[in-house]
């Protein structure tokens, strides 16, 4: 980057414990499948969509006729997925399109799966794009094939370099709906306290595993960056962004009952399956942010909290996503994934 960027503000632990406190209690959704425009002829991607809001999401749009193309590791669990949502909506006039075979965890099957995208979409407008896949590991042990930090190829490294490859499909004044999700978390809270990123080795590539900090600190940093990418994607294409209208945010869906506390402690997800909301809650949030008219392109990076508002990140993420670190993280990102072009 061209200019230093400068220290990160202090962090209100005040602000922390509302913030924390305020997503247990979120206001109701206001913005309900009731209020959601005819999708007939557009066309939404979404990653993750075999469990969780992933699923919800993918089902809400299909029911006002949206094709999906639904971007998933396993394809056997996408076509079962995907069935489940056409016997639920038989009425639909849309299409469910599984491409499997796209794991976060190893960079190099994202490339084909792109190809595959391209030929699923054929001619059609691309209008809604939704980074909902995520990792959000119990330990923080998890290395990729490329022997990267888990979460942080899962969360972060492969939205970005699966986008690297929409871009061309998506970045067309071909339509008037355009949206880009990219899904984050009030988790980012936990981030370490320098805007939120391990600066010098976010992928923890440097270290032994001993010497990581603990998951949560590893998937605090991986959400926080989410929020960045939402902002930077839209700075670093402006000028298209712009002439087509795109408006590109990040996602809190909400503390949800989902499949990423799959590895907890029973014990642990037994008491937390009492205070946390269902995951069709999280796709309230996330459709929120994709469809609703409220948003507009003076919300880019804009930061979407449960179920439908916005609202402002941690006050040092606040303020990186207008001193230019959202810049810095997306070029370190791209630094990371530009072999696998």
């Amino acid at each position: 980057m061209s200019e230093p960027i400068p220290p990160a503000p202090p962090i209100s632990k005040w602000n922390l414990l509302k913030d924390g406190y305020y997503s247990f209690r979120a206001n109701p959704p206001k913005y309900l499948p009731a209020d959601y425009p005819d999708l007939t002829s557009k066309t939404a991607l979404i990653t993750g969509t075999n469990t969780g809001i992933g699923f919800e999401v993918m089902k809400l749009l299909y029911s006002k006729n949206c094709n999906i193309i639904a971007v998933v590791r396993s394809a056997e669990k996408g076509e079962a997925a995907k069935k489940e949502a056409i016997e639920k909506y038989p009425n639909s006039k849309g299409s469910i399109s599984v491409v499997g075979g796209n794991d976060f965890l190893d960079l190099t099957t994202v490339k084909p799966a792109s190809e595959e995208i391209k030929l699923v979409l054929g001619d059609k407008p691309l209008n809604i794009i939704i980074h909902n896949a995520g990792l959000m590991a119990p330990v923080n042990t998890g290395t990729s094939k490329q022997g990267l930090e888990a979460m942080f190829s899962t969360n972060v490294l492969g939205p970005q370099l699966l986008q690297h490859f929409l871009d061309p499909l998506f970045l067309k004044k071909d339509d008037d709906l355009k949206r880009i999700v990219w899904v984050s978390s009030g988790a980012h809270a936990n981030a370490c306290f320098d805007y939120g990123i391990h600066w010098d080795d976010p992928t923890y590539e440097k270290c032994t595993i001993a010497e990581r900090p603990s998951p949560y600190e590893l998937y605090g940093q991986s959400k926080a960056a989410n929020i960045y990418q939402a902002k930077a994607w839209a700075t670093k294409n402006k000028e298209i962004v712009d002439e087509i209208g795109c408006v590109s945010v990040s996602c809190y869906p909400g503390n949800l009952k989902t499949d990423l506390q799959r590895g907890w402690n029973p014990i642990l997800k037994r008491i937390f399956n009492y205070i946390l909301w269902d995951s069709i809650y999280g796709a309230y949030s996330e459709l929120y942010s994709a469809l609703s008219p409220d948003l507009t392109v003076k919300d880019q990076g804009a930061y979407i909290f449960p179920f439908g508002e916005v609202h402002a990140p941690r006050e040092d993420i606040e303020a990186g996503l207008k001193n230019g670190t959202d810049l810095r993280l997306w070029d370190l990102v791209e630094d990371k994934i530009q072999e696998f072009f």
